[in-house]
């Protein structure tokens, strides 16, 4: 077996050698599990590209307790779909998006009079990493409010109860009753299914939040 080949068994293999479930990680990073199956199977069909799936590659080694950096620069060197040398695909998105963008590879000389050197690009994954778990929050948490505010809206016509009283109510009870059926809120199972189906909407749409 080539080290291509062996990447994801190899990780596979250090997971399952410190007793932690596939669950335990998409509970973890809030990707989805089968994402992650894909991934220890050297299957990136329905992955991101680019910083994206570095960022996902990232945290899959830090929930496993691996040397996130080391597994990331394996990635980017086995598989296209990490690589790090995506200046094309780049400016091809921000024409897409109307996005006038200045870009430059990483580890080239700064124009003359600027001696800022570039971010690594590691930084870069660690914090569009962290926008898209906001992005996604932000989503659950709108949809879980939206559930709390409609049944406390019913309720309080049904039973003429004041509507900020029993919203309260309806709040604990709402978040009470999904952690004990199912083990998190609507809100959030609904985000991680979408993140399953359509990994590259949350990247999009956390990239046109910051243009």
């Amino acid at each position: 077996m080539s080290e291509r080949e062996s990447f994801g068994p190899r990780l596979r293999a250090e997971r399952e050698r410190r007793g932690i479930s596939l669950e335990t990680i998409a509970s973890v990073t809030k990707v989805g599990a089968d994402l992650w199956d894909g991934l220890e199977r050297n299957d990136f069909s329905r992955w991101p590209s680019g910083i994206f799936a570095r960022a996902f590659v990232r945290d899959y080694a830090r929930a496993i307790a691996l040397d996130s950096d080391e597994v990331v620069n394996e990635f980017c060197r086995l598989f296209p779909i990490g690589d790090r040398r995506v200046s094309r695909l780049i400016q091809a998105q921000a024409q897409l998006i109307g996005h006038d963008l200045a870009f430059a590879e990483p580890g080239a000389i700064p124009p003359s009079g600027d001696r800022r050197a570039p971010r690594p690009p590691e930084r870069d994954d660690e914090q569009l990493a962290m926008r898209l778990r906001l992005v996604s929050r932000s989503m659950a948490t709108a949809l879980d409010s939206a559930c709390t505010l409609s049944l406390a809206y019913g309720v309080s016509r049904l039973m003429n109860i004041n509507f900020w009283a029993i919203a309260g109510v309806i709040t604990v009870m709402y978040y009470t009753v999904m952690t004990i059926a199912i083990g998190t809120s609507p809100g959030i199972k609904v985000v991680n299914a979408l993140r399953h189906r359509l990994p590259a909407l949350f990247p999009i749409a956390d990239r046109r939040a910051h243009a």
